[in-house]
């Protein structure tokens, strides 16, 4: 009686799960991992602005960075941050 208690037992234990995980669609705020490392993606270009044509003074060009953001665009003088160095604390 035991030993038929013990095999029962073991067979239900050692039975492959059959559950299934819920599946949820179009819920709001719900994105895949690719749809957000793509949102979080930086995408830098630069661009060389030469000096004025009509200047008295000697200046020399400068070359400013377009970064794009989630959809969002900004422009600056100074190289953009390494994602990689930026998450260990480290400068450029």
């Amino acid at each position: 009686m035991k030993i038929r208690l013990a095999l029962a037992a073991l067979t239900l234990l050692l039975a492959p799960a059959t559950v299934q995980a819920q599946v949820f669609h179009d819920l709001p705020g719900v994105v895949t991992t690719q749809e957000h490392e793509a949102e979080e993606r930086v995408d830098c270009t630069p661009r060389y602005i030469p000096p004025p044509e009509n200047s008295t003074k000697q200046h020399w060009g400068r070359t400013v960075y377009d970064c794009t953001r989630s959809g969002v665009t900004s422009t600056g003088s100074g190289m953009p941050l390494s994602r990689e160095r930026d998450l260990r604390g480290l400068d450029w």
